[in-house]
């Protein structure tokens, strides 16, 4: 499949190419042009890492009023000195049965964030009181249920991490009704009710969200949205005019500032921004913190900044007998600020030419190199490949492996000024045999510019872990 933008004096092919001698790669996918919503972000220190999780004695009882005398915190192995310390904020508890619900966005146009969405809902279910039915729904254009209300924590768990993508078009507001709904008719007068709303918010009946507003409120049910970039809307330049992609531009908005008006309407919380995206641990412990109200917070000043979560291993001690730590959520420097001005130009076009320079970043093996180039009318064309060391990814239980890369780049003539740029997400996929062989992953485009001197800037992102590597080749067009 062939993609294609123009600019006044520069054109980029855009081409995925799979099972090369060296590597395996599959199609890419689509990703979102730009993200203006609403929303309550996660602001985080550079070299500050973050801890909340609840604590339990051997009934199961929550045991909210330990101090920090009571715990212990290593990181790889060292003991660290705790730079605050908060308690639970609820000593009490409110013990009324709670009906939670997830409402996963599975149209297909949400799955760019599912590998971290699914590592943070770990946490989140380790930390679900006993008295909470779970359901797990995903929707297109309907309702789907994959998980009806259950007290079976692993089998919300188990339900949540299978949903997968289905055609449809998106209908979050007649989804949403049709949940609070079925909630209605499932739960007591006095019980509690909440769904917790995964979408890139874009719903072309976005109108209907006072409806839902209305019959959420009635219902006395509390929605948590949260924003997160479409793959199915990768935004690679502008084939339009102007005035139309303004146009777009601005009914997109009205779509996304729809959906960030429907939690706070009914007494819940929107999360968006590119922090949610790179910690949804912190997202979703927000959200576990305002239904149970029992996670610690803990935190401290780390001297290993630049470690990624697989890395860096945390571990709390407790001083008393017969107390353990459950559902753990961890917010990780990873250079926060400087990474996500690089997943923020993934998602926003306007973004890539504010891209940091030299910033060092070489979290995954790959290298690249610029292949021989070839006339096309006054232009030259100018492949190139980038090499991903699959040994340098992060392996499944089953020994292959499953991920997916963004990549941008930006072309810059010797004064700075941006000739042109690239966006892309492709999914990467490799079985053990074929890393027992020796298969690697390769990534090839192609720039087509007039005669010149550049330099080319890529960031490779692997999106499940956010580990990038950032190249720059300097490029003479003969």
């Amino acid at each position: 499949m062939l993609y294609r933008i123009r600019s006044v004096r520069f054109r980029l092919t855009l081409v995925a190419v799979l099972l090369f001698p060296f590597g395996v790669s599959s199609n890419p996918t689509l990703a979102q042009d730009e993200v203006a919503v609403a929303d309550e972000t996660i602001r985080v220190d550079v070299n500050l890492v973050s801890l909340r999780f609840s604590v339990v004695n051997s009934s199961g009882d929550y045991m909210n009023q330990l101090s920090a005398a009571d715990f212990t915190v290593f990181e790889n192995g060292q003991q660290v000195t705790p730079a605050f310390f908060e308690q639970p904020r609820r000593q009490g508890e409110d013990s009324r049965p709670l009906w939670l619900a997830f409402l996963l966005d599975v149209s297909g146009s949400t799955f760019a964030t599912r590998a971290e969405e699914i590592l943070a809902a770990r946490s989140f279910f380790e930390n679900i009181h006993d008295f909470t039915r779970v359901g797990i729904f995903g929707f297109t254009d309907k309702l789907i249920p994959f998980q009806e209300f259950t007290s079976d924590r692993k089998a919300a768990l188990e339900a949540f991490g299978s949903a997968r993508a289905h055609l449809g078009r998106t209908a979050i507001y007649t989804s949403l009704d049709s949940l609070v709904s079925l909630m209605n008719s499932r739960a007591g007068g006095n019980d509690r009710k909440s769904i917790i709303v995964v979408s890139d918010g874009i719903d072309d009946k976005y109108h209907l969200v006072s409806k839902s507003i209305e019959l959420a409120r009635k219902s006395g049910v509390t929605v948590y949205s949260v924003w997160v970039p479409s793959a199915a809307e990768l935004y690679i330049g502008s084939a339009s005019s102007n005035e139309q992609s303004g146009a777009k531009a601005a009914e997109k908005k009205k779509k996304e500032d729809a959906f960030a008006r429907l939690a706070p309407a009914t007494d819940g919380r929107h999360f968006g921004g590119f922090e949610a995206i790179l910690d949804f641990d912190e997202v979703l412990a927000e959200i576990n913190d305002e239904l149970f109200g029992n996670l610690y917070s803990v935190g401290y000043y780390t001297e290993l900044p630049h470690l990624d979560r697989f890395e860096r291993e945390i571990r709390v001690d407790l001083g008393r007998q017969g107390l353990h730590i459950q559902g753990l959520f961890e917010n990780l420097p990873d250079r926060v600020q400087t990474k996500k001005r690089y997943i923020e130009a993934l998602f926003d076009a306007n973004a890539i030419a504010r891209l940091p320079v030299g910033e060092g970043f070489r979290e995954i093996g790959a290298d690249m190199d610029l292949l021989r180039q070839r006339q096309e009318g006054e232009d030259a064309i100018l492949p190139f490949r980038i090499k991903i060391n699959a040994y340098s990814l992060r392996r499944e239980r089953g020994g292959g492996i499953r991920t997916q890369f963004g990549v941008i780049g930006v072309l810059t003539d010797m004064n700075g000024n941006e000739v042109g740029k690239l966006r892309e997400v492709f999914r990467a996929s490799l079985e053990k045999d074929e890393l027992r062989d020796g298969r690697g992953i390769i990534y090839t485009n192609r720039l087509l510019a007039p005669v010149g001197d550049y330099l080319f800037k890529v960031a490779l992102l692997e999106i499940p872990t956010w580990r990038m590597t950032v190249l720059e080749r300097p490029v003479h067009i003969r």
